[in-house]
């Protein structure tokens, strides 16, 4: 199973009517969702944001529950995300990936951290930082919150 991600309707859709997504829907059609990451991998990158993250981890905690339920974001949460994101880059770039190796194993498999660890080593050349092991999926979410944002819209989970 994966994470999906694309800009929602205007804040409050999820009460709308059919009627109201009838009209929204001819004149906006849907967009399509974009695959982030796996959900395990999700998991693992929100629970690495709480664990290295000491600015970032704090903030994040009252978007927790519908990061993880993957259920939609309002626009001021998304401008919110956004910040948080940012800052958990910087954070976790301070931070060598092997570090997670050491203290997340209770969370994640070895396996699936060393194979993390070393893909982001391959790509890079040299020893990667968390930040650089999560740089993709932080790029792209980076790019969906932008594009939120720019149009005053919050985020829909999910593969419509």
């Amino acid at each position: 199973m994966s994470v999906y991600l694309s800009v929602a309707p205007p804040d409050g859709f999820s009460r709308w009517g059919d009627a109201e997504w009838e009209r929204w829907l001819r004149d906006h059609p849907w967009e399509a969702a974009e695959r982030l990451c796996s959900r395990g991998d999700w998991a693992i990158f929100l629970y690495q944001i709480r664990q290295h993250c000491p600015r970032a981890g704090r903030s994040v905690e009252p978007l927790l529950e519908s990061l993880v339920n993957e259920r939609p974001l309002s626009s001021q949460q998304v401008r919110d995300l956004r910040a948080i994101l940012r800052t958990a880059f910087d954070e976790l770039s301070a931070v060598p990936a092997t570090a997670m190796q050491r203290s997340d194993q209770h969370f994640a498999s070895a396996e699936d951290l060393v194979a993390m660890v070393g893909a982001a080593r391959a790509r890079l050349g040299k020893e990667p930082s968390i930040g650089d092991v999560w740089a993709d999926l932080l790029a792209r979410t980076d790019v969906l919150l932008a594009k939120a944002i720019a149009q005053d819209r919050g985020i829909y989970f999910g593969n419509v």
